[in-house]
């Protein structure tokens, strides 16, 4: 079976990453506004499915839970570290299930796909959440064992995928800032090289009109 999204969900996850922003060395506010930006969209997103109490892949795919708060996203890093969590940002909001509908349709999918009731779905879903408040709740959800492990199974895999998508993102910018930096140490080095070799030109020269002077 194969997860159904709605077309609304594809207009929501038409983000792309300025490559102004990722090939800067510095930073400016018009650039620090942007990403401000989409860490912000990225935190409501998160926020929102967190409230509803859905299960998205593309949230635990960022292994952000022990993050205290809605505030997963930070602007509170250093510049480098600021890009790289920029791309994590923007691959993260490229995700059907960063979307509260997005997440709803795949849910519907795990239910279907496990012939699971809404209420056995929701005792599942708060499992997962941690947040099971009854003893009751918990023994019904032991019964379901292996169709569960099946379950997790699945959203696990589904979680590691879209995980490996967004670390790509991320992964590209840290080669590119990592490949700048070797450019701009072999520019530096070649300048160095540049300068040593003129002095030592210079000093030639000085030392040839000496001799001339003194027609040695």
């Amino acid at each position: 079976m194969r997860v159904n999204y709605s077309a609304q969900v594809y207009r929501y996850v038409k983000q792309k990453a300025k490559p102004i922003i990722l090939q800067a060395e510095k930073s400016n506010p018009e650039m620090r506004k942007e990403i401000a930006r989409v860490f912000q969209q990225a935190n409501r997103r998160i926020q929102n499915i967190e409230n509803k109490g859905l299960i998205s892949p593309a949230v635990q795919a960022l292994g952000k839970s022990d993050v205290q708060g809605f505030t997963k996203f930070s602007m509170r890093q250093d510049w480098e570290s600021l890009k790289v969590e920029y791309a994590k940002a923007i691959g993260f909001l490229q995700q059907p299930t960063s979307t509260a509908t997005g997440t709803r349709d795949y849910n519907r999918y795990l239910m279907q796909t496990y012939d699971l009731t809404e209420n056995e779905f929701d005792l599942m879903a708060k499992k997962l959440n941690d947040k099971l408040t009854s003893v009751s709740d918990e023994e019904f959800v032991e019964r379901y064992l292996m169709r569960y492990k099946d379950f997790t199974g699945e959203l696990e895999q589904t979680a590691k995928d879209v995980s490996t998508q967004i670390e790509s993102e991320a992964e590209s910018v840290a080669a590119a800032l990592d490949r700048d930096i070797e450019n701009e140490a072999e520019k530096k080095s070649s300048e160095v090289a540049n300068d040593v070799a003129d002095t030592v030109d210079n000093a030639i020269n000085a030392i040839l009109d000496t001799f001339n002077k003194f027609k040695i």
